[in-house]
């Protein structure tokens, strides 16, 4: 098929977990002959520009909409507030779109865009592919897509501010169709000629919406780091450690509930961030106990701040503890360096510790989180953690029944029925052509 000249836009916010799963699909599409124009709005705190060298890297034209069309009323939507994701959204649609229309149509300078590739939390890049005049969009969802059929994700009628914001959508972009009925899962326009696609499995996700696509969960599209030779020394290093603490017997618990998560609970302060030091630290003693090794991901924080310090967990701890602001998480999974995952159920994590047949221990916070949580138990793969945040969540055991006596059986000489629920699951989820699928789906 002759693609000289041809483009496919794609749209995103900053956030890794947004981009992140979209990254391969662009890398094939340009393998294929395609040019990729990705654009990103982002925030002063958290700028797009960050993305400017990894796209050029993969061949990727990338389109700084910061510069173009700032989101000035960032600060009226905390970002780390979960009850701003939705007004923030529809409020940057209305702030950014018609800028980041212009930037696009620069970019693509009279070319043919065949095909239009944007994440379910950028609306604005849907609303700007509808006024350039793109037909082929796809919307792809990166949250885990069991939680879009959740009542609480109708925030439509509930929010003052997002009927607002809504109210001001369908006046500023009246040309835009679909905009005028209700928003699914509160972002995703209700546009029959749009498919709404996920990178998730039919093996994972028992009960999707009816209009969400799942083109499967496949290793391509999940970061995995094979080459030793390539990674960061203090990463060879970590995983030289854990190699040999595994060679002796040593079983390794990684601690780590995303970055996002930990950053809202420091910053929110007690009784959250007590929580989160409660979690780890009741997780790493009962780890300790099990004669396992303990890595735990301190994002922005100290290691006192989640109670993995010496002093929290005791003398003689401190060779047995390895705490990093940075996990590189997926480079331990393709070594195959970790035995059980305590997580915050994000849809990536979650995708990325299926493949890798790892059991879970799942603390959810907000959004897609109790989906991902109850998930895992239902597969048997793994077990929810009670959460004030969610007092009825199916399957969930206290965090003391965890520490006393769930993660001691996980840790446990032999195969547990956890580990082999994940073995068999990863080997029914891997090796499908997902990728191929879902770059046939956008460009035909």
């Amino acid at each position: 098929m002759e693609t000289d000249l041809k483009v496919v836009v794609f749209g995103s916010p900053m956030a890794v977990g947004h981009v992140r799963p979209l990254m391969p699909l662009a890398a094939r599409l340009v393998a294929r002959g395609f040019d990729v124009v990705w654009a990103i709005s982002g925030d002063p705190s958290e700028p797009a520009s960050v993305w400017k060298e990894p796209f050029a890297k993969m061949g990727v034209t990338f389109i700084d909409v910061d510069a173009v069309a700032p989101f000035a009323r960032h600060d009226a939507f905390p970002s780390m507030s979960v009850a701003s994701v939705y007004p923030r959204a529809l409020a940057r649609t209305n702030d950014v779109a018609a800028g980041a229309a212009k930037a696009i149509a620069a970019a693509v300078a009279g070319r043919t865009v065949v095909a239009g590739v944007n994440d379910y939390f950028a609306l604005w890049a849907y609303v700007a592919m509808r006024k350039l005049g793109i037909d082929r969009i796809k919307t792809v969802v990166s949250s885990f897509p069991s939680s879009l059929s959740a009542p609480s994700l109708d925030v439509g009628a509930a929010d003052p501010v997002v009927q607002r914001e809504l109210a001001d959508l369908r006046v500023r972009h009246s040309d835009v169709s679909g905009l005028d009925r209700p928003l699914r899962a509160g972002l995703i326009p209700d546009d029959p000629s749009v498919e709404v696609l996920s990178f998730s499995s039919k093996e994972l996700c028992l009960d999707p919406p009816d209009y969400v696509r799942l083109v499967g969960a496949h290793v391509d599209a999940l970061p995995s780091v094979d080459d030793l030779g390539k990674a960061k020394p203090e990463h060879q290093a970590l995983v030289t450690r854990l190699r040999a603490a595994r060679e002796s017997g040593a079983r390794v618990v990684l601690l780590s509930v995303g970055t996002f998560v930990t950053k809202m609970a420091l910053r929110m302060g007690p009784p959250y961030s007590d929580m989160l030091k409660h979690l780890y630290s009741s997780a790493a003693r009962a780890a300790l106990r099990a004669g396992a090794v303990v890595v735990a991901s301190t994002t922005v924080g100290k290691p006192e701040d989640f109670g993995v310090d010496e002093a929290t967990l005791g003398k003689g701890t401190r060779d047995r503890v390895i705490t990093m602001s940075f996990v590189p998480q997926p480079l331990l999974f393709a070594h195959g360096l970790v035995d059980v995952m305590l997580m915050h159920g994000g849809a990536n994590t979650f995708h990325e510790t299926v493949l890798a047949g790892v059991p879970v221990l799942v603390w959810p916070v907000f959004g897609d989180q109790e989906s991902v949580a109850e998930t895992a138990g239902k597969l048997g793969i793994g077990v929810p953690i009670e959460t004030p945040m969610y007092p009825k969540l199916a399957g969930a055991q206290s965090l003391a029944r965890i520490a006393e006596e769930t993660l001691p059986k996980m840790l446990a000489p032999g195969e547990s029925m956890w580990k082999a629920a994940a073995a068999r699951l990863a080997e029914r989820v891997k090796g499908g052509d997902s990728l191929d699928t879902a770059a046939s789906l956008v460009v035909g």
